[in-house]
């Protein structure tokens, strides 16, 4: 069987290190004296395959198999084996199928059925056998006896070698595997792929259905959670005499113990490793004199018994393939084995929250390059390049931020000073609008770097300016649909006719290849305002052939927010795609307390198999900008427009009308808030003029402006002229949703986090007006204040919620986790001080209690201090997948 990837054994050696029985670690054992024991147990196996044909004509699995695969280990690994004898083995085993070609072409005539076609297409492989007719009515055979659900079934039930459905499989699947014709005869993919359903879902009762349900997982190339699922049921049956039971009510026996022992090795275990060496010492003090290992038979006789020479009389029949799996596991001990080199990071101690949501645990966590690549309670001489020491601290994946505008603050300052602070270590860009694409009716995006401009006009040029300044901080994007509008529309807000559409659909494949995560959308802006769910559903069908996901900022968060779920629903159920709905919150105090519908309406749709989740952040105001207060008519031709109608007596008598009194299919901040002036807080970074403004709220600035204006006395002319005075934009935080419904929906198993901020800093060029503490708290306030003080959720659910919920949302499948293989994106934080200082009057403090930030294997925040560094990586979606 070959072997499955790095990964797989860097996962399989954390989950070694998690399993094995604690205690000092004794000294390798000697090759000499695994040799020796090896080289006896092989004289006692091909004496009893020389034998077994005087005695007997039929195929055994016991007598030929078995010490086949011993004897091809052993000559793999230095020691003399008889050589003619495998050739002979073969030659007995294929004339005593031939003997029944007609039936088994019919699949009839084998006793022991599917588990002696397995077996014996097994030693003809160890013999390098050509695909002949006899091989060919051996694959027919399989393909005849197949079960409907995709397992293959024994007639015997002689344990352990004849008994487990699992082991009939496993052994069908590698014998059609190399003697199928696959290329010619598609009913032998079709039965693999049966049998791989059939050994996912299946469950095993002993130690055979373990080892052998690993060997087929492997062979079948099974998801990597199946494999760790299997990996650590076997690593934790053993005993703490090092071997393994042939079933959990037994003592541990050299078959079962063997067998175990070269399945892992299969599977990429180093044999250096302790277990492994726990297991040998097992073999080697359980070995007879005669250098057999004994196992008592728990079977009635159903043949003649006839002494073949073999020591242990009626037990001989499992004694023999015992001694056979021993040899096996001695002998694959002999190889060579690489220098363990030092880790680059290893992090002592912590307590592991790993992100899947499961209970903490203590343990180490060993990094190598960009990659974790071993987990649990290490080797106390576990040498490493350098060493954290986590006793105290929370290990947890970095954290994702779902929702993220640092678009442009990454290319002023790529440290990422403000999320790196919270123990981000991925932000997910795009809302609405992305870095690229920039073409058509949008003139191409550019940044200037020290002297130097660059250019881009594709999300995918966008990123590579990311990559080329540095980041701290990896970045997901989505594609925004105000982007592509603004391509093909210009400052149009009409609905696109068909021919625009089409054009639509043509950059958002681009974006796609360009590795875009998705499309996100802003539907309550007047852009996308008149765009109909049809409209989305068939830009989705582009995104769904990608893997995409649907994020939707909901048409109306306030008014007809019910109606607005149900068309984001509507949209991933029509076309196929996930929906994640952004910042989920119901904006309007008319309908405070109504969240539960909400939450049923995702329930509802989850039930049905739509993948609908949402995400939110952990405050009662948003950001938007003061300008959406204006109607959506009123942004039609531009920025230069919008500033006209601004001066405008009679567009600005029609726009006060529609302030105050709403339009259909609208949401109106203004309104949302309940007409307060004191329930906006100016956020933006305003001209000098009016600085003074700057983190006030809007009815003290009304006052104060009244007194320099007292000619203007309605409150909304002085918001125009505010508007008019900051070129038709002033960031604008709005208390308009509520505690409650917030709580009940951060409860939801599938709400997770998201800042709806950007990258910011205290000091420099991004210390700029007086931004929403989002920006700077998110993370650590759910860490804080949601999970230690409000015990709202548990810290393990905190974690996922920020880790591996928003990467599987988007499809990141080797980060959001601690698991060997996966990139080395962790945060380490101090669960009993974390806390975000952050405030909507004084947004500029980093919060407390993150302590080291390490992205990509390479630290970026230690002890509390940024670095320099700048690890991040662009991340780009795979491929089309349909």
């Amino acid at each position: 069987m070959p072997r499955d990837s790095a990964r797989l054994a860097c996962l399989l050696l954390s989950l070694l290190s998690t399993s094995t029985i604690a205690g000092e670690a004794d000294p390798p054992i000697a090759r000499d004296k695994i040799r020796d024991s090896a080289r006896r147990g092989l004289e006692i196996v091909q004496k009893a395959a020389t034998q077994y044909p005087l005695h007997r004509d039929c195929f055994s699995c016991h007598h030929q198999t078995l010490p086949m695969l011993a004897m091809v280990k052993a000559r793999a690994h230095g020691l003399a084996i008889e050589a003619d004898l495998l050739g002979e083995q073969a030659d007995f085993s294929v004339e005593s199928f031939r003997e029944k070609l007609p039936e088994m072409r019919q699949g009839k005539g084998v006793g022991g059925a599917a588990m002696t076609v397995g077996y014996g297409l097994w030693g003809l492989s160890l013999a390098d056998w050509s695909r002949d007719e006899v091989a060919e009515g051996m694959v027919a055979y399989l393909l005849k006896t197949q079960k409907q659900d995709g397992h293959w079934g024994t007639a015997g039930r002689r344990p352990p070698l004849e008994e487990s459905a699992i082991t009939c499989t496993t052994l069908a699947v590698e014998g059609l595997s190399r003697y199928g014709d696959r290329d010619h005869n598609p009913s032998v993919t079709d039965a693999i792929a049966k049998a791989k359903t059939w050994l996912s879902e299946t469950h095993t009762k002993n130690q055979e259905d373990r080892n052998l349900r690993l060997r087929g997982l492997l062979r079948v190339k099974a998801d990597r959670s199946l494999l760790d699922q299997a990996l650590t049921a076997v690593l934790d049956s053993q005993r703490a005499d090092g071997g393994w039971p042939a079933r959990d009510d037994l003592p541990s026996d050299a078959y079962a113990t063997g067998q175990t022992l070269a399945g892992l090795e299969e599977a990429g275990l180093n044999v250096a490793t302790e277990a492994y060496q726990r297991g040998l010492r097992f073999l080697l003090d359980s070995q007879c004199d005669d250098g057999s290992w004994k196992v008592e038979t728990r079977v009635k006789p159903i043949q003649v018994y006839f002494d073949n020479g073999d020591p242990h009389g009626k037990h001989q029949f499992i004694s023999i393939p015992a001694t056979a799996w021993a040899v096996v596991a001695l002998a694959v001990a002999l190889k060579e084995e690489p220098a363990v080199q030092p880790y680059d990071l290893l992090i002592r101690g912590g307590t592991i929250v790993d992100g899947t949501g499961n209970p903490w645990f203590r343990g180490d966590v060993a990094v190598r390059g960009d990659r974790i690549e071993a987990m649990g309670q290490l080797p106390a001489d576990a040498r490493a390049h350098r060493i954290i020491d986590a006793r105290g601290l929370i290990v947890s994946p970095g954290f994702i931020d779902m929702h993220s505008h640092s678009d442009r603050p990454l290319l002023e300052d790529g440290n990422a000073q403000s999320k790196i602070r919270q123990g981000v270590t991925t932000e997910v860009l795009g809302e609405d609008s992305s870095g690229g694409p920039s073409k058509g009716k949008r003139a191409p995006d550019s940044f200037r770097r020290d002297g130097k401009t660059t250019e881009w006009t594709t999300l995918g040029g966008y990123l590579q300016a990311l990559e080329a300044g540095g980041i701290a901080t990896n970045v997901a994007s989505y594609v925004g649909l105000g982007t592509l509008l603004g391509c093909v529309m210009g400052d149009a807000l009409d609905r696109p006719n068909a021919e625009q559409l089409d054009a639509l659909k043509v950059l958002l494949e681009e974006a796609m290849n360009d590795g875009a995560f998705g499309l996100s959308t802003m539907l309550a802006g007047p852009r996308e305002l008149n765009l109909t769910t049809d409209d989305l559903v068939e830009l989705c069908k582009v995104v769904r052939r990608y893997g995409g996901t649907y994020s939707s900022h909901l048409r109306n968060e306030g008014t007809t927010v019910l109606d607005a779920v149900n068309e984001a629903i509507a949209v991933g159920e029509r076309a196929g795609v996930p929906v994640d709905i952004i910042h989920v919150k119901i904006a309007e105090q008319t309908l405070w307390g109504r969240m539960n519908e909400i939450v049923a309406l995702i329930d509802g749709a989850r039930r049905r198999g739509v993948n609908v989740q949402a995400n939110v952040y952990p405050y009662t105001r948003g950001n938007n900008d003061l300008v959406t207060i204006l109607p959506p008519w009123a942004h039609e031709g531009g920025k230069s427009e919008l500033l006209r109608r601004l001066k405008d007596p009679d567009d600005r008598r029609r726009m006060k009308d529609d302030i105050r009194n709403g339009r259909p299919g609208w949401y109106n901040h203004y309104t949302a808030v309940g007409g307060d002036w004191g329930r906006m807080l100016i956020s933006a970074n305003l001209s000098e003029a009016n600085k003074k403004f700057q983190g006030r709220t809007m009815d003290q600035i009304l006052v104060e402006r009244g007194k320099d204006k007292a000619s203007v006395s309605d409150p909304i002319d002085q918001l125009f002229d505010f508007l008019a005075e900051e070129n038709g934009s002033i960031s604008t935080i709005y208390a308009h949703h509520t505690e409650e419904d917030m709580n009940l929906a951060l409860r939801q198993p599938w709400c997770s986090i998201g800042s709806d901020g950007s990258a910011l800093a205290i000091e420099g060029p991004l210390r700029r007006g007086n931004p929403h503490p989002r920006s700077f708290g998110t993370f650590p306030r759910i860490l804080g204040v949601y999970a230690r003080d409000r015990h709202l959720l548990s810290l393990e659910d905190a974690v996922r919620k920020m880790t591996s919920l928003n990467a599987a949302k988007i499809g990141l499948v080797d980060r959001g986790l601690l698991r060997p293989g996966q990139f080395a994106d962790i945060t380490l934080f101090d669960a009993a001080k974390v806390i975000d200082k952050s405030t909507y009057l004084e947004p500029f403090q980093y919060p407390e209690g993150i302590e080291y930030v390490i992205v990509n294997g390479k630290p970026v925040l230690e002890r509390g201090v940024h670095n320099g560094a700048r690890p991040g990586h662009a991340l780009r979606r795979s491929a089309r997948t349909e």
